[in-house]
């Protein structure tokens, strides 16, 4: 009887594509052609303003360009047309005709939008005698009418596209803006007028056209779209199809491929949901069929789908947010949440892992000869070793080190390993018969190892370009260089049967080959490797990256059906108008994905005027700050359970938008007056971590019930379950909020490996110790001591800390003799005494960094600090301009009351000794029970 309602609740292909349609793009679909034709050349229209805005073009020919103050109106205004039309006002709507009064929404919301634009033309000057920008902060009659209609209809284009949540927390910050007199008097302040809040949210920056809208039109529509590109060209079946033939043969396989294929999908899907359905279609019914029940296999899942948006170098919308909000590079951001989430992913295989071990499961049939795990390790250290050695040999041979020295010569030594190399691969294969061959040459450790040494040849490549040609030559010859690149890997790839989407409910006999399968879309992976390079290596805006990845992405996708056929000597006819096809499908779906993040952004920007406006958020972080008691780990849970209530409404990056303009700042100045200097990039990314755990979390987790939807499970339990897989997701924000090196904060490159390793096998051990399962099932004292062996792994400092001060405390008129003492580059810690901005005394902590000048005095006067001794007392009496004391937040009138000097102490690492020894006991024990069930279960 289960097994039938389980199976009742699994929703037919054309359901799911309603559930993600209805989520992300809109679920009405009008029976009228020209309706469709309509909503389609919008979203299409839409697309082609986007690209322009991002390309170089229109400054190039002195046309065209748009400024952000005015490309937000235009971005709105699309968004607002087609959530009216695509969205249905309630579930007994029809969505098979739009109705009247949609159309009037669409229109007159639409217009409100594009008025920004249009009233600060010269036209309307001309009309007028003014134009918006003339009357700043002095609305008229007309733009406040327009304003309030304006206003209305976006808060119902929220309501439709996001749901009440959103919808009901702006309405709530907007009567605070005109209800303020009568609030407690806890948040109580003056009101505004109309005038004033028309000002603040419709006509300035400040609100709906702010920021938040602003990242919106400039950077997420071109990822977003690049990813709609991908897909449509037949990159998220190849991911699929990818990460099934290199992991569905072990143990669990469906499941370790199903977080494999959502990581790279993550790259062409913006929406939780979307991945949910679009992987899991095809990979929970393979996980039933290897032994995992309904909430199981949704709830893998739901983990990796989610990680999706965690995962670089394309994250989520909120990350994009992050550039503007921390004032950062891009490059910034992801690396510092490179680490987090790949041991966030490795992590969640690991968990798929043990749930396989728990029950016994096998791995689907791999095509071909499939090696031993013994096999596997030779043929990867054979293979690396070689590559390696050979280009050591060739590098740091003491003659040719001394001809390497020009950028040309550099060149032609990694073209020579490449070739040499080849020729040996090329040799052992003629040579050596296939088993041979398979145990001494690994296809795996040749990719990375070559990709490793291909990245150093197109560092000087292009370093040979720019010293040959010039810098105005450089990007066409580059340009050049990949469009010869795409072509020979077309050529290549067209080699190789194209991939078809498999039938999920169709038992698969065996699985692809992996080189197959791998070569057959290497032309897939050229636009997102000029992506990466142009934000990672190029440093260029993510805005700019983003266009030149989705122009060749354009290319490859009107291109790609002819060369296929060109090269495989098929027939062309039709080929490149299935190609413009494509392109245009891509198009239109790249617009309709956008519409709800859009119209999120510009909601989310209500709430962030009114808490600029209003200064309620200093109101909010008081009350916050009392509820934690003054302590850093209560505000953190407190803004971690409030993130995930939020989010249980609010999309991800409306969610981030709230939560880290009220608290993330109070979580930095909390965090000083109790010894610990965090972040900013840390507290936000803890703020982005948590929101999208709101898509997980029960009871309203809408990639839970996405993820039900397709395996026929119980939603609720699905939540509870990928709750419980994704908590190490949960415990990593916590992590880094106390330990910065997770984060890649001042760093260098040799400790970034070891922070990667050491935090790796902590992740994974405390992934143990949650499941209960190690080598074998966990006795409670064991779950207990790999928690805390993890524990110590991620923070060994914390012990440190009991056995040894980390500081020797003086007074603070020890301040001049203890920037003498110290060695420069040193931190000492200032414990001040001043005041907040309500002029509450508070108690700081200052890590200020001592530079290299002869004497005391010198050192205190560069760092920008001008002292005065009163009574005993050390004041702060000035602070230079822009100097380090500044940035660091010294102010006049403070008192210096403590200083803290270094003291040398052993390493914190000794601490891991203790932990391996514990860790090594625990897997005897484990091992030895293991190996006795094994025996008793045969006997």
């Amino acid at each position: 009887m289960a097994s039938e309602n389980s199976e009742s609740a699994k929703l037919s292909d054309e359901e799911l594509q309603d559930l993600v349609a209805s989520t992300d793009t809109g679920g009405r679909v009008p029976s009228n052609q020209k309706i469709i034709t309509l909503l389609a050349a919008t979203a299409l229209i839409w697309s082609i303003f986007q690209v322009w805005i991002a390309s170089p073009l229109p400054y190039t020919i002195g046309w065209g360009a748009f400024s952000g103050r005015e490309a937000r109106p235009i971005h709105l205004a699309f968004a607002i047309f087609l959530a009216f039309l695509a969205y249905p006002a309630f579930k007994s709507s029809p969505r098979r005709r739009i109705p009247l009064g949609d159309w009037a929404f669409a229109i007159i919301g639409s217009l409100c939008a594009f008025y920004l634009f249009l009233a600060d033309t010269a036209l309307i000057k001309a009309i007028s005698g003014s134009r918006l920008s003339d009357r700043s902060g002095n609305p008229n009659d007309v733009d406040i009418v327009v304003a309030i209609i304006g206003m209305a209809l976006l808060l119902e284009a929220t309501r439709r596209a996001l749901g009440p949540p959103l919808m009901v927390v702006a309405m709530v910050f907007l009567g605070y803006t005109f209800f303020g007199p009568y609030a407690p008097d806890l948040i109580a302040w003056k009101g505004s007028s109309f005038g004033g809040t028309v000002d603040q949210q419709w006509t300035s920056t400040n609100g709906v056209f702010g920021i938040a809208l602003g990242v919106s039109t400039d950077l997420v529509f071109l990822f977003v779209l690049f990813g709609a590109l991908l897909d449509r060209a037949g990159a998220g079946n190849y991911f699929i199809k990818v990460a099934f033939s290199l992991m569905g043969h072990f143990s669990g396989g469906p499941a370790k491929a199903a977080v494999v294929a959502s990581g790279m999908t993550g790259l062409i899907s913006g929406s939780s949901i979307a991945n949910v359905v679009t992987t899991g279609t095809f990979t929970i019914p393979m996980m039933k069929r290897v032994g995992f029940n309904s909430e199981k296999a949704g709830a893998v899942e739901v983990a990796s789908s989610v990680n999706g948006q965690i995962m670089p170098p394309v994250m989520g919308a909120a990350a994009f947010l992050m550039v503007e909000y921390v004032n950062i590079p891009y490059f910034e951001v992801v690396k510092h949440a490179f680490l987090p989430a790949i041991i966030s992913y490795i992590a969640l295989v690991y968990i798929v892992h043990l749930e396989a071990q728990k029950l016994h499961m096998k791995g689907l049939t791999r095509a071909g000869e499939v090696k031993t795990a013994r096999d596997v390790v030779l043929s990867w250290l054979i293979s690396l070793s070689g590559i390696f050695a050979l280009a050591g040999g060739l590098t740091y041979a003491s003659e040719a080190y001394q001809l390497l020295q020009g950028t040309s010569e550099r060149l032609i030594a990694v073209l020579a390993i490449l070739v040499i190399q080849f020729g040996i691969i090329k040799m052992v294969k003629n040579k050596a018969n296939v088993s041979t061959y398979a145990r001494t040459i690994s296809t795996g450790a040749v990719v990375l190892g070559n990709a490793v040494i291909v990245s150093f040849g197109l560092f000087f490549l292009i370093s040979f370009i720019q010293d040959t040609a010039g810098a105005e030559l450089t990007p066409w010859v580059v340009g050049a260089l990949v469009l010869v690149a795409y072509l020979f890997l077309a050529k290549y790839s067209s080699g190789y049967p194209d991939l078809e989407i498999d039938d999920p409910n169709q038992p698969i006999a065996k699985l692809p080959e992996v080189g197959p399968t791998l070569k057959s879309g290497l032309h897939f992976l050229l636009p997102v490797v000029v992506l990466i390079w142009c934000l990672m290596v190029e440093r260029l805006s993510p805005s700019l990256s983003a266009f030149w990845a989705t122009a060749l992405m354009l290319f490859i996708l009107l291109t790609q059906r002819f060369l296929f056929a060109m090269f495989r000597n098929e027939a062309k006819n039709g080929t490149i108008k299935r190609g413009l096809d494509e392109l245009v499908e891509g198009m239109i779906a790249g617009g309709r994905n956008m519409i709800g993040i859009g119209i999120a952004t510009a909601a989310a920007g209500i709430i962030v005027g009114a808490v600029d406006q209003t200064g309620v958020g200093g109101k909010l972080a008081a009350l916050v700050e009392f509820l934690s008691l003054g302590h850093i780990m209560l505000i953190l849970f407190w803004t971690a359970i409030l993130s995930l209530i939020l989010g249980m409404g609010l999309p991800t990056t409306a969610n981030y938008i709230v939560v880290s303009s009220l608290l993330a700042p109070v979580i930095v100045a909390l965090g000083q007056q109790n010894g610990l200097i965090v972040p900013l990039i840390a507290v936000h990314l803890f703020v982005f971590y948590f929101g999208i755990m709101a898509d997980v979390t029960p009871p309203v987790g809408l990639a839970s019930f996405a993820a039900a939807a397709v395996s026929g499970g119980d939603p609720i339990r699905t939540g509870f379950v990928a709750f419980f897989y994704s908590l190490r997701t949960a415990l990593l924000p916590f992590l880094f909020i106390f330990n910065t090196d997770l984060l890649l904060i001042d760093v260098s490159p040799l400790e970034g490996v070891l922070i990667f390793i050491i935090a790796t096998a902590a992740m994974l051990i405390f992934t143990a110790g949650s499941q209960g399962y190690f080598f074998a099932k966990s006795k409670m004292w064991e779950s207990a001591a790999l928690l805390l062996i993890a524990f110590t792994l991620f923070r060994p400092g914390f012990w440190l800390d009991y056995v040894v001060a980390p500081y020797e405390e003086r007074g603070g008129d020890q301040l001049i003799q203890a920037m003498a003492d110290v060695n420069p580059g040193d931190e000492l810690r200032l414990l001040i005494d001043g005041t907040d901005d309500v002029g509450d005394a508070i108690t700081l902590t200052m890590l200020v960094k001592v530079g290299d000048e002869a004497t005391g005095e010198e050192r205190v006067e560069a760092y920008g600090l001008e002292l005065l001794e009163d009574e005993g007392k050390v004041i702060v009496d000035g602070v230079g301009f822009d100097s380090a004391a500044e940035k660091a937040g010294f102010d006049f009138d403070q008192v210096i009351t403590s200083v803290g000097v270094p003291v040398e102490r052993p390493a914190k690492e000794l601490f891991y000794i203790p932990a391996f020894l514990l860790l090594g006991l625990i897997i005897m024990l484990q091992r030895r029970r293991r190996d006795l069930l094994a025996q008793t279960a045969t006997a």
